[in-house]
Formats: structure tokens, C-alpha cells, sequence
């Protein structure tokens, strides 16, 4: 599938820094823009344009290695890094024209999030790019727990986001690949604040389901491995742990 970047407009920054705007999609980039609607941001102040990434500052080494080495095999550039010790966060940030237009005008990418959607182009690519964004958003929005159940482990992934679109949609992709999953809404209230939230939530329950995610998406992000390996050594029938899930798909 290729886009048309008729569109697009390059910044004298943007020429000096020789930005490359992909023609296509492909595994690389279908994970990028799934790291983009789950922690990605695009902000536009007057002439300004940015795109920014904000994740849990114990995850730093995946946001600085791995998202960074994506946006660069995307882009032919590398994000800036900056760290927010006050939220435990780490923030990685670029200042673009072109690449705002691409991500927000080609892509479908909104600057405000709470209805935001599984961009088209994924929805109609491959299964690989879909399995790749799925990856990317999962990284970026999803937990791993291991939960008591009737005195076993039990492993429950969860989703959840305020867009009932973006949940739909994922649950479409996991029904395709055929990975056993529930959702559904709820609301909760935060006493602290007195503030009622709202959020759709995806579940995938049990071993089977767990070791099919595994199996067919998995994570890149090194503390969602940890904890699986960590569930997996709690089983009686212990298996090799797994190292590394990256590009599994492709």
C-alpha cells in the first residue's frame, strides 16, 4: 500500500536534518505508529509542530534503544530524549513539519486522542503490519499480570484506552489472528480527586490465550518478557525462558 505525499511539506530543519518520508508501509513503521496512538503525542502551537513520545522512565531502555532505532529506520532521523524526573517519565521529542503532516494528515494520527481509531492504512495493510501495530500499541498501552487462581499463576493481559474505536478495532485484529479475547466498558471512581473515569478494556484470560499472544504478537518491551519468563518458571512444567520476541512476525 503506498501513500501519496503530495501532501507534504519539508522545513528548511527538515532538509538540513535530510528526513526521509516513507512511500509505504511496512513492519518497522506499522509498530511505530502503534507506539504513536498508545504514548505518542502530536502538538501544533502556531508555526510549531512536534512529535512526542512519553513513557514510565523504568522502561527507558526500550524508549532510547528500541522506539528510537524505529523512528530512525522510518525516518532517517532520531528523536531527542529528555527525562521528567517528577513524573518517573522519559520524553522523546522531535520538532517537524513534515513528519507532523505525514503522521497526522497521511497516517490519520489526531492531536487529540480520545476518539482516536486504528489508522486505515493498517486496517487494510497485511496481517504482518497488523500484528506489528498491535505490538507497538501493546508496548505502549497494555499490562502483563500474573494472578492467583485457585492456587495457580494465572497471566491476564490487559488494554484499555478512553476511544471505544480504538478498543473495536483491536479486538477485530485479535479475532482475525484468531487470539481468544473479552471487552468491555467500565467506569470508576477516583476518591482522591472525586472524579468519576471512564475507560473500554480488552482482556486476554489463561495459558492458552497467553502463549497464543506470545506466539503470534508478543512484546518488544523488555519488562513485559521478564514478568512472562518470571510466569513461566512459576509453572510446574518449566520451559526455556524467552530472551527476546522482536520480530517474531516477520
Amino acid at each position: 500500500m503506498g501513500f501519496n505525499l503530495s501532501k507534504i511539506k519539508f522545513s528548511r530543519n527538515d532538509l538540513r536534518s535530510n528526513i526521509k518520508i516513507p512511500d509505504k508501509l511496512d513492519t518497522k513503521l506499522a509498530e511505530f505508529i502503534g507506539i504513536m496512538v498508545g504514548d505518542g503525542h502530536l502538538g501544533s502551537y502556531g508555526f510549531h509542530r512536534t512529535i512526542n513520545i512519553t513513557g514510565n522512565i523504568r522502561d527507558q531502555e526500550y524508549y532510547r534503544q528500541h522506539v528510537n532505532e524505529l523512528f530512525f529506520k522510518a525516518f532517517n532521523i532520531r528523536m531527542n530524549i529528555n527525562f521528567q524526573r517528577s513524573r518517573n517519565a522519559i520524553l522523546l521529542n522531535k520538532d517537524s513539519k513534515a513528519l507532523f503532516t505525514f503522521l497526522n494528515e497521511i497516517i490519520g494520527i489526531p492531536t487529540k486522542k480520545n476518539n482516536i481509531q486504528i489508522p486505515t492504512c493498517i486496517l487494510q495493510s497485511t496481517n504482518e503490519n497488523k500484528i506489528c501495530f498491535l505490538r507497538g500499541l501493546a508496548d505502549a498501552d497494555f499490562t502483563l499480570t500474573i494472578v492467583n487462581k485457585e492456587g495457580k499463576p494465572y497471566p491476564r493481559i490487559c488494554g484499555a484506552a478512553k476511544s471505544r474505536y480504538l478498543i473495536k478495532g483491536v479486538c477485530e485484529i485479535l479475532t482475525e489472528l484468531k487470539i481468544n479475547h473479552c471487552s468491555y466498558f467500565e467506569k470508576s471512581y477516583y476518591k482522591k480527586r472525586d472524579k468519576e473515569y471512564s475507560k473500554y478494556v480488552v482482556h486476554i484470560n489463561g495459558v492458552k490465550n497467553i502463549n497464543n499472544w506470545f506466539s503470534r504478537v508478543g512484546f518488544s518491551n523488555d519488562r513485559h518478557l521478564r514478568r512472562y519468563n518470571e510466569y513461566k518458571t512459576s509453572l510446574r512444567g518449566f520451559e526455556p525462558p524467552i530472551y527476546s520476541l522482536e520480530g517474531s512476525s516477520e
